[in-house]
């Protein structure tokens, strides 16, 4: 967390970027209007000229049209810096939607893949996920990247780099808006995708060291020398059309070669101009975590004297892809392509910058995509007010976590509460409660900062203390009529994956939430007693949320391993409070048919079954 006040801090730079953008869209307004006026007197001028033969109108033209032209580039350049200000006010109207509680109004981020062990389970990745809340990614490697770490723990040395890197980002707000807006000039749905250009960095040279290279140069001159000495009659005059018929052939024989390779890469010549702009962004920065430093020294292409940074191969990029996007000027470039070459000339010049930049390209969009999800990571430990590096451990030791909150609900809407497991290897909390009480709130609250910490993240807790774990959960089903799935096919399926390989190292962490619903009361009971049995005889750790109290007598036959807390409601003045609080001990009454009653429907409890609405027992 910064010591600064974030949303302060964000709404200012909004303000100010806001202020900045509507300045240069009124300058770009005037000097739209001062291109028309100039245009007008072009024209009075030059009628004027010519039509009685003045020169000094025709002079005077003359300097209008020059500064017509030079306002034209001057708006040009106002207009590109209107969108970076643009670009720059966006990152902080992000933030501030995140501070706000309104990030779900952010674009999803990532997919949870099918069979995950927990993404599924606790919202880690997609539309209401942990990704949406803190990505800032704009590369689709910054994406999967961020999702792979929030899908599986790293090793020991790897997140404590990690969590040095993430301090210093979140200290560092104006290099992440430059990375961000650099990106965000782009426009458009999606992410940055570098796969275009690393499928051409992959081909085959066409044009490169092949007779092409030559001929391409010389059969232009060869057109041209025919043409000249026809017109001074040294040769028929026919011979430089011949020439020029057999360039043309050449010409659009081979079309398909260069509009393929013009395609990977002039079609998305914002996403080279972005890339570039992110990666001179980082290049500039001055990092001291070592992970960000081994991150920067990654982008450089090439050895020793000949290393050069990826942005400039990606501004010779660039360039090549303006001159590649005139193919599409037709009919002039049919003209000066037939004439000239023209193509077979850029292609070659791509193979080129190919054969320079080899696939010193990959690793370095690579290195890119790990930054911004170290960006992203940082963004949390920044921006809210809760959130801390947890402390991470070598030795297995109990998970402890002080004031420990849902990562998706704002500030003001959580309830923090300590969760400790018991001191012992193969350790278990049942949590029971109420309906609506929290316990799947609990569950899920532990498992994305769990989900954090192992990624090499903040937290959302006054303190947490967790040694590196395998987290499994079993809290969402979905049982699949296409697939011919039941529910409890579904959860024996989605079980499996929580108890197989319990054994292997590192510990597993469980996170259960009403296991077995798919069946009836005392298969239920006697199932999931039988989970938790086999779970805490591998030394598993973790916490089950349940409505069977007859789970609790665990406690009993584990002391000092399996403990009892739960959540529980109160009516007051006859409306149902629920404070969220964890307590100690099994919870001693049950609201369902209360719950009903107020839903507008009509209970009638059967003598025969008296424990419905009271204290449930066996």
């Amino acid at each position: 967390m910064s010591d600064s006040d974030p949303r302060a801090e964000h709404t200012r730079r909004e303000k100010r970027w806001a202020d900045e953008v509507a300045r240069l869209e009124g300058r770009a307004s005037r000097l739209s209007l001062g291109r028309l006026v100039l245009f007008l007197v072009v024209i009075v001028l030059a009628g004027t000229g010519f039509s009685q033969d003045d020169a000094l109108s025709l002079g005077g033209a003359g300097l209008a049209t020059a500064a017509f032209f030079a306002l034209v580039l001057l708006h040009g350049r106002t207009l590109a810096a209107r969108d970076r200000a643009e670009a720059h006010r966006a990152v902080h109207a992000r933030h501030l939607k995140r501070l706000d509680g309104a990030w779900t109004e952010l674009p999803p981020s990532g997919k949870a893949p099918p069979g995950h062990a927990y993404a599924g389970d606790i919202d880690l990745l997609g539309a209401g996920s942990l990704a949406q809340r803190i990505d800032v990614t704009h590369t689709v490697r910054g994406e999967a990247t961020l999702g792979a770490w929030l899908g599986g723990p790293a090793d020991d040395a790897t997140l404590r780099a990690r969590q040095e890197a993430v301090r210093e980002l979140a200290a560092d707000l104006d290099f992440r808006e430059h990375l961000e807006a650099a990106a965000g000039r782009v426009g458009g749905e999606g992410k940055l995708d570098p796969s275009p250009f690393l499928s051409f960095t992959a081909r085959e040279p066409f044009v490169l060291g092949s007779p092409l290279a030559i001929l391409i140069h010389v059969s232009p001159l060869v057109v041209l020398g025919l043409w000249i000495a026809g017109g001074i009659g040294a040769l028929p005059g026919w011979a430089w059309l011949a020439a020029l018929g057999a360039q043309s052939l050449l010409a659009l024989g081979l079309a398909s070669r260069a509009v393929d390779a013009f395609q990977l890469i002039a079609a998305r010549r914002g996403y080279v101009e972005a890339f570039q702009s992110m990666l001179v962004q980082v290049e500039r920065a001055r990092f001291e975590s070592p992970l960000l430093r081994r991150l920067q020294e990654r982008l450089s292409i090439g050895e020793g004297e000949r290393a050069r940074p990826p942005s400039a191969y990606m501004a010779r990029l660039d360039r090549w892809a303006g001159f590649a996007e005139f193919h599409t000027q037709f009919p002039i470039h049919f003209v000066v392509n037939l004439a000239t070459l023209y193509d077979l000339h850029v292609l070659l010049r791509l193979e080129r910058w190919n054969a320079d930049v080899g696939q010193g390209l990959d690793d370095a969009f690579t290195a890119l995509g790990e930054l911004e999800a170290l960006a992203s990571l940082a963004t949390l430990l920044h921006g809210d007010p809760d959130a801390r590096l947890p402390e991470l451990v070598a030795e297995p030791v109990p998970f402890e976590a002080e004031a420990l909150a849902h990562p998706l609900l704002a500030p003001g809407e959580r309830v923090a509460n300590d969760v400790r497991m018991p001191a012992a290897e193969g350790a278990a909390l049942i949590v029971t409660g109420s309906n609506m009480a929290g316990k799947s709130t609990l569950l899920r609250a532990v498992g994305l900062n769990v989900a954090l910490a192992l990624a090499g993240g903040p937290v959302v807790a006054k303190r947490l203390r967790l040694a590196r774990v395998r987290l499994r959960a079993s809290m969402r089903v979905d049982d699949s009529l296409q697939q011919g799935a039941s529910y409890f096919h579904a959860e024996l399926t989605k079980l499996r994956s929580v108890v197989e390989g319990a054994d292997e190292a590192p510990p597993l962490f469980f996170l259960l939430d009403e296991l077995l619903r798919g069946t009836n009361a005392r298969a239920r009971h006697v199932g999931a007693r039988a989970i938790l049995e086999h779970l805490l005889a591998r030394r598993a750790c973790g916490l089950a949320a349940t409505h069977d109290i007859a789970l609790a007598k665990l406690a009993d036959e584990h002391p000092g391993r399996v403990e009892n807390v739960h959540f529980t409601d109160v009516m007051r003045d006859g409306e149902m409070i629920f404070d969220y609080r964890l307590q100690p001990g099994v919870v001693k009454t049950s609201n369902a048919l209360r719950l009903l009653e107020m839903a507008g429907i009509e209970v009638e409890v059967d003598d025969a079954l008296p424990a419905l609405d009271g204290p449930p027992g066996a």
